[in-house]
């Protein structure tokens, strides 16, 4: 594919991604509520301090807020609000009242348009990763559409500034420079980048460091040091900050005291896969079709390392958010913290549809059938989590999920995807 021709089919994807984005009118504005404060803080100096919408904070009863001394912050990590710093800025100078308006009110809406803007950009980004890999653009385009409207990114990671989407968007650019290295070996060394920023974004990005950067030291040992150098260059900055405001080199956050352990732990690794109201395969049964496409990608021996390391991250990623106490995510739609491990998951789903390419008879037409059932219903259900309130609501009524109430995380009379249809 040319050069215009790439710019023109990009500019048309984002177009769609971030239409549909957009114009679905749920936001979910709740652990992320002070992103925008916080990056328009840092955009004016203040370091992520808040005590300037102090009246604010106490209208909201201080909700996941910090107090050092006499400045504020959000407990939540800062990478997605130095991410949107830019975007703030510029609203700021476009808008002479965009300040005002953050002093008196959470601004859900245009977060939720940032988040949006993130979301088609990592869905974009993952057509080209998929047309990297098999040179079609069916594939891609195939791929592309279930990684934008068939998973959380769009119940989830697009409804507002979570740290799910903008660690998606990193992980998707490190998969690109790592896969890139097959042609090209140096590439691999730029992918520690993207790699240390999604840290700084959410903690659960030690998963896929740990995995890559033994795989970029194990197969690509050459660039490894400049691969560290390239991670350091974000890390230590970081660490510097933390130091600076908090006093310390992890903040709260990122300490696993601060979370817990949970009791369930047998329970959660059951619920995140089939609970009718968090599991994985429930929200998003296409990716059953994942567990095939791992095993066809490992067909291919140059690639078999990097395909294995993938796989790896998904089963940790399982193992480390089922331990969480409150695994079920809190008040969200579907299984949030599962999120993170969407571009891997499609990634492998992307080999069935190879598969298909090369399949012939009857054969290719089951196959083709069932990736559209599966797919049509993930995005049945996708769709209704973003445009429907209902789906949010199911965590508070008729008892908060919360509050103990673990049981109706099991109840199929009353699956969370199935409000919005059975109980608008």
């Amino acid at each position: 594919m040319n050069f215009t021709r790439g710019i023109a089919l990009s500019l048309a994807l984002f177009a769609v991604f971030v239409a549909v984005y957009v114009l679905s009118v749920v936001r979910t504005s709740f652990d992320s509520m002070w992103s925008i404060h916080t990056s328009m803080s840092l955009a004016e100096g203040d370091g992520g301090d808040l005590r300037k919408y102090l009246p604010l904070l106490d209208r909201h009863n201080r909700y996941s807020i910090l107090h050092y001394d006499d400045r504020y912050y959000t407990s939540y990590p800062v990478g997605a609000s130095l991410l949107t710093v830019p975007i703030v800025a510029a609203a700021a100078w476009w808008d002479g009242d965009f300040k005002q308006r953050l002093a008196e009110a959470v601004p859900d809406k245009f977060e939720q348009r940032v988040a949006s803007i993130y979301g088609a950009i990592a869905a974009v980004l993952f057509f080209w990763l998929i047309y990297q890999r098999f040179s079609s653009v069916p594939i891609a385009l195939a791929s592309a559409g279930i990684f934008a409207f068939c998973t959380s990114m769009w119940s989830t990671a697009t409804r507002a500034l979570w740290q799910h989407g903008p660690l998606v968007l990193m992980l998707v650019l490190a998969m690109m420079l790592l896969l890139r290295g097959r042609r090209q070996p140096s590439a691999v060394q730029y992918a520690a980048i993207p790699l240390a920023f999604a840290f700084v974004i959410r903690p659960t990005a030690a998963i896929p460091i740990a995995v890559l950067s033994l795989y970029v030291l194990v197969r690509h040992r050459a660039w490894f040091i400049r691969f560290a150098l390239f991670g350091a260059a974000i890390g230590l900055p970081w660490v510097a900050y933390n130091l600076h405001e908090f006093g310390t080199v992890l903040p709260l956050y990122y300490q696993p005291a601060h979370h817990g352990e949970t009791t369930m732990f047998g329970e959660a690794l059951l619920g995140n896969l089939v609970s009718p109201s968090r599991g994985l395969f429930v929200f998003s049964p296409v990716f059953l079709l994942s567990l095939s496409g791992f095993v066809l990608s490992l067909r291919h021996r140059d690639e078999r390392l990097l395909h294995i390391c993938f796989g790896v991250i998904i089963v940790l990623h399982w193992l480390v958010v089922s331990r969480q106490p409150i695994w079920w995510a809190g008040v969200s739609f579907g299984p949030r913290f599962m999120t993170d491990i969407v571009p891997f998951l499609t990634y492998f789903l992307a080999f069935n549809f190879d598969l298909i390419e090369r399949t012939t008879g009857w054969r290719r037409w089951a196959f083709r059938g069932l990736v559209v059932v599966l797919a049509a219903a993930s995005m049945l259900i996708h769709g209704l989590g973003a445009t429907s309130p209902s789906g949010i609501y199911w965590n508070d009524v008729p008892q908060g999920i919360d509050m103990n109430d673990r049981a109706r995380l099991w109840d199929w009379k009353d699956p969370q995807f199935a409000r919005s249809l059975l109980r608008p």
